[in-house]
């Protein structure tokens, strides 16, 4: 620990209660077994069946599908505020309650991020941080993290996967994790068919999985039923798609992912985007042909970039010329990690154009923002959380959040839109 004195002492005390401001404010701001059967119809369960109250009506509005307090106009995520976790379940939020000292396992579940965030500028904690500026800076920088919405992954592997697993789970995000940000929406992004079936499977493996597939989405629909939710569909459905399509299983892919995302558009209050891929991988042709093959223009789009770290301009330019070959559908780009834009390999073609093993030197991107200044984008969005390790190039095991690579992010963190744009660091 190093000794301060009262000047820089003051100073990290403002920083942090700043940060903290920041996050209050930014949650303020963000308000609130046959492939061609049919989707369920809403309301799919019973009310006995859900395990925390749902007060919402049955009836969907196409032109407010998150059923939002004030229409949102073109953009149905205009004034939504979604879900974003205290220490008990927040990746970095938890992190930062380990570095001063506490347990986020004992923590409630109930605390949020803004009382957290609070509770870093007062009492012994606010002292501990004044007094060490080391820890004061881990802080900060996790706490660009914490304040964000963090989309809520529903898997393969969520409690095992089996019968009911995924009901269960999806139930377990909705009504234990919400007490935290009570009135929030959920963000859910899935994964399903790529961790089952890999990046290269035949249509009759497809075919072979469509039983499981389709309970397990089922499951989710359940327990979603009636509440508000954005679903991102299918993590690298379309971006790793290429040799799926070079062995024929293109159709049987895209009639799955057309199950998928037509179960969840069928709930009352869901507004669902599926992963149309990325642009420094896939042509504008290719996605656009796939993506109105799954039916793009019966839900409300696409989300781009979703395990890349390519500039955000770049992502525009490409998604905006998807979406006039779809009927004009919307998209979301995901920013995470892309405030320094891409980390290219040497050899693209044997070692694909990105570096995705934990990429040293890159940046948190653009926060949360649906005034893209962009017509067909919705929203810039992390769609997955920033510090996740990759499970390659050293570090923890993937989806482990990483503390020291989180930081980083932090401490590069640029809502630069890409070369050419003016630096915004944040």
């Amino acid at each position: 620990m190093h000794s301060l004195n009262a000047r820089t002492a003051g100073r990290l005390r403002a920083r942090l209660l700043a940060a903290a401001v920041a996050a209050t404010a930014g949650l303020a701001t963000l308000a609130a077994v046959s492939l061609t059967s049919a989707a369920p119809a809403r309301s799919a369960v019973p009310h006995a069946a859900q395990q925390c109250p749902e007060p919402y009506s049955g009836k969907r509005d196409p032109s407010n599908p998150l059923a939002l307090p004030s229409p949102p106009g073109a953009d149905p995520l205009n004034g939504a505020r979604f879900y974003v976790p205290g220490p008990r379940k927040g990746a970095a939020a938890g992190a930062i309650a380990q570095l001063v000292g506490l347990d986020p396992n004992t923590m409630p579940v109930s605390e949020s991020w803004a009382d957290f965030a609070q509770r870093l500028t007062h009492g012994s904690i606010a002292d501990k941080l004044a007094h060490n500026a080391g820890l004061a800076h881990k802080v900060a920088m996790l706490s660009k993290i914490a304040a964000e919405p963090e989309a809520q992954r529903i898997s393969i592997y969520s409690m095992g996967g089996g019968p009911g697993a995924i009901f269960g789970q999806t139930q377990k995000v909705i009504c234990q994790n919400i007490t935290a940000d009570p009135g929030a929406i959920m963000a859910f992004n899935t994964y399903f068919l790529h961790p089952t079936l890999g990046g290269c499977a035949s249509a009759s493996q497809i075919q072979h999985y469509m039983p499981t597939f389709k309970r397990q989405i089922s499951e989710m629909a359940a327990a979603i039923d009636k509440r508000p939710a954005l679903i991102l569909a299918e993590i690298d459905a379309l971006g790793s798609s290429s040799c799926i399509a070079r062995h024929g299983g293109l159709p049987a892919w895209e009639a799955a992912l057309k199950y998928e995302v037509d179960t969840f558009e069928a709930l009352p209050h869901t507004a669902v985007y599926v992963e149309g891929g990325y642009s420094d991988s896939n042509s504008v042709g290719y996605t656009a042909k796939a993506l109105n093959a799954i039916g793009v223009d019966k839900i409300q789009g696409f989300f781009t970039n979703d395990t890349h770290n390519n500039w955000t301009i770049n992502e525009i330019r490409w998604a905006t010329k998807v979406a006039k070959r779809t009927h004009g559908a919307h998209f979301i780009v995901n920013t995470a990690s892309n405030g320094q834009g891409p980390k290219l390999n040497p050899h693209p073609t044997t070692q694909g154009v990105e570096d995705l093993c934990n990429p040293p030197g890159r940046g948190l991107g653009p926060t949360f923002d649906t005034s893209t200044g962009f017509p067909y984008a919705d929203a810039f969005m992390w769609t997955h959380p920033p510090g996740n390790a990759s499970g390659c190039g050293g570090g923890p095991p993937a989806g482990v959040f990483w503390p020291s690579y989180a930081i980083g992010l932090g401490q590069r963190a640029n809502r630069k839109l890409g070369p050419g744009f003016p630096s915004r660091p944040y």
